[in-house]
């Protein structure tokens, strides 16, 4: 029985996510237009991942780019409705929120890839969905609900998109070149940042001041996760167990919170109230569902 140690990728993965969520809200505070944010992170990964290709040691079936491709628009679709997610609720809400990616990751699997879910990844999938549900039905209840609305769904849309789009690239990644695959994707998501900012009217401004140095720390931040998550869908074929421990962002963004949002000035801890605590009770079941992910895979 081997331990499947992969696990570790999405769970480093996760951790950095909710700092560099942190980061990115500071910037949005410190008054960054969140299309700059949402471009700029466009940018970081795009130059992160384009090395790969040198490093790539597979032959590369160039007559499948617009897999890729695709791929790579449908992030970039998806990461606009995270980043006005976030510019619009709380870090330690909409990050949970996004979790619920593992359940659409769970559907996709079982109608793309034969075999790939047992009823404990079923379980893990439902356990996590639970956690959503709780970590965000408390705000909604609230009087400023109706605010809170938009950013859930925003979330949601964001968290499908990403999700369907890791099931194909466990598909198609491995047999195109895994490396270039990724590199492609985020060159892709890269220019068509550089194609909004260039041809689109009302583009967002980017001066080099605080929030855009913010802007940038984060950004960098969410590219390093970016690989290691993208790595590990496209090398150990497991997107739904992959994608039940990156589901822990939402727990790590409430430390997160906690530990670093006072030096920061972020006072979601302090702002949210009883609300805050709901969010931790459900942290505990988004953790039971990555403990039925590891058994899962145990077996």
């Amino acid at each position: 029985m081997n331990a499947p140690w992969y696990l570790l990728f999405p769970l480093v993965a996760a951790v950095g996510y909710a700092i560099a969520s942190l980061l990115l809200k500071k910037a949005l505070v410190e008054g960054a237009h969140p299309m700059a944010c949402f471009h700029i992170n466009n940018w970081a990964g795009m130059l992160a991942f384009l090395p790969l290709v040198f490093f790539e040691k597979q032959p590369v079936h160039w007559q499948e780019w617009y897999v890729p491709v695709g791929l790579g628009t449908l992030f970039f679709v998806g990461g606009w409705f995270t980043f006005i997610a976030m510019q619009r609720g709380d870090v330690s809400l909409v990050t949970p929120v996004l979790g619920s990616k593992v359940v659409f990751v769970a559907l996709g699997a079982s109608l793309f890839i034969a075999g790939s879910m047992k009823p404990m990844m079923w379980a893990a999938a439902i356990i996590t969905t639970g956690g959503i549900v709780l970590m965000s039905a408390t705000d909604l209840k609230t009087p400023k609900g109706a605010r809170l609305a938009g950013p859930v769904v925003m979330a949601l849309i964001s968290a499908a998109l990403y999700a369907f789009a890791d099931v194909f690239l466990q598909m198609w990644a491995p047999g195109f070149g895994p490396k270039t695959f990724l590199a492609i994707l985020a060159g892709t998501t890269g220019l068509l940042s550089l194609g909004a900012m260039t041809l689109l009217p009302n583009r967002p401004p980017i001066p080099w001041n605080r929030a855009t140095k913010w802007s940038l720390g984060g950004s960098t931040l969410i590219a390093a996760q970016s690989i290691t998550l993208g790595l590990s869908l496209a090398y150990f074929n497991d997107a739904v167990g992959v994608n039940v421990v990156y589901a822990t962002r939402g727990m790590w963004s409430l430390a997160v919170v906690a530990l670093l949002g006072p030096i920061l000035g972020n006072r979601e801890r302090h702002e949210s109230g009883k609300a805050y605590g709901t969010r931790i009770l459900a942290a505990v079941l988004l953790m039971g569902g990555v403990v039925c992910a590891v058994i899962a895979r145990l077996n």
